[in-house]
């Protein structure tokens, strides 16, 4: 019967992760609605350690260069877990709900999840190349927030966003127009040397691995000087793609094109890979010749 309760799905979005972990996820919908929960939980425990004069929490979890070289290695990890006050946690979780969602509905929760962790770890790995001499230290989830916000603007470039600024004034545009103006937010202040309480770096190296992370799994437009450097090493390094030059569009259809819907009807889009998606690229190409 269609839709049994006592019938599991093997191909599920959570089947790839192990059992304890996607068994945890799946009791809170998303991977992103479980983030911003086990920030929220971090955050209260922050609250409390404050509230009793016992910070330990940023001590051993915030990411800075002498934690590192004491042996708190987890730090890069951890730092993106903790805020510094209610604004802070507010504003990162609000942009995470909103741009994260949908970023995991596209590219599926195990994606989203390497994007989150990723982008968070590559904005510890920029910022401590420019402090690691420095007696500061850096927590925020926002280089791995951003990351998710540039992610959103390379999946869907034109879409259009309406954001609340101030949580009153409605300003729409579009998603990459979002994305430089996040961008400027950060560039534009070191470029002035102007000191502020942000980690700027921390947010480049997330938008940054966003940036590439998306691109990698074979989304969003190319710009074209990368798309003339993708050919250069593509002819040195790929085997060649199966197109209709080369075979038959009937053949082209039934051995190339066809497993990949059946993959697509199984696991969803997010399980293509760099080349597959290449190949529906052709497809799509062949379909439109036949139209004209």
């Amino acid at each position: 019967m269609l839709g049994s309760s006592n019938q599991r799905s093997v191909h599920g979005p959570f089947e790839r992760f192990s059992g304890s972990f996607r068994d945890l996820v799946e009791r809170f919908g998303s991977v992103i609605q479980f983030i911003i929960v086990l920030n929220v939980v971090v955050f209260f425990f922050q609250l409390i350690g404050n509230a009793v004069k016992l910070p330990y929490l940023e001590q051993f979890l915030a990411l800075s260069a002498d934690g590192l070289r004491r042996g708190f290695l987890w730090q890069p990890l951890t730092y993106m877990f903790l805020h510094y006050d209610i604004w802070h946690i507010l504003v990162n979780m609000l942009f995470l709900w909103f741009f994260g969602k949908e970023v995991e509905y596209f590219i599926g929760p195990k994606h989203v999840t390497r994007l989150y962790l990723g982008a968070g770890i590559a904005g510890a790995a920029f910022w401590l190349l420019f402090n690691f001499t420095s007696a500061a230290s850096v927590l925020g989830a926002s280089a791995a927030v951003l990351g998710c916000v540039i992610a959103f603007a390379t999946l869907f470039p034109d879409r259009d966003v309406t954001l609340l600024v101030f949580f009153v004034l409605p300003v729409t545009l579009r998603a990459k127009y979002l994305a430089l103006i996040v961008i400027a937010f950060d560039i534009v202040p070191l470029l002035h040397g102007t000191a502020t309480s942000v980690a700027h770096l921390a947010h480049l190296g997330g938008a940054a691995f966003g940036y590439v992370y998306i691109k990698q799994l074979g989304y969003g437009t190319t710009p074209r000087w990368l798309l003339w450097l993708q050919d250069i090493t593509g002819r040195m390094k790929s085997r060649p793609l199966p197109t209709p030059r080369n075979m038959s569009s009937e053949e082209f259809i039934r051995e190339q094109v066809d497993p990949i819907l059946d993959k697509i009807a199984r696991e969803g889009m997010q399980s293509l890979t760099r080349r597959e998606r290449k190949i529906l690229e052709s497809a799509k190409d062949l379909m439109q010749k036949r139209q004209r």
